[in-house]
């Protein structure tokens, strides 16, 4: 019925009036975000993770996004596929994601033009 988009831009547009009512003193800290390569390392991390938002691990190379030393999203660089934490407030920790797995991933190849018509390019049958 509603586009993604818009909800997600009118759940920002509540969070950011709610701060903006609330005094300095009352606002949560923001801890830094830290996204990085997944190394061998963060399989277990990754497994619980995917296991909170009932996926699989993402498959090929994992760009993951760690805050206060626990990793609270992933998204794979090469099929854009996103795992994270449904108990944490993760949008625009995914949206970081994949802005950096867009920026690293490798362009697809365009098709080359021909100039040829097709019979030309084919070998005779003999």
């Amino acid at each position: 019925m509603f586009n993604d988009n818009f909800l997600r831009l009118l759940s920002r547009s509540r969070v950011e009036d709610l701060h903006a009512r609330r005094p300095i003193s009352q606002r949560r800290p923001v801890a830094p975000i830290t996204i990085r390569h997944a190394g061998a390392d963060d399989m277990k991390a990754l497994v619980r993770l995917a296991a909170l938002d009932s996926r699989r691990v993402p498959s090929g190379e994992l760009f993951v996004a760690e805050v206060d030393g626990r990793l609270l999203a992933a998204t794979s660089i090469d099929t854009g596929a996103v795992i994270a934490d449904p108990f944490e407030h993760t949008a625009a920790i995914v949206d970081l994601l994949q802005i950096q797995a867009r920026a690293v991933r490798p362009a697809a190849a365009l098709p080359a033009v021909v100039d040829q018509r097709v019979e030309e390019l084919l070998p005779e049958a003999a």
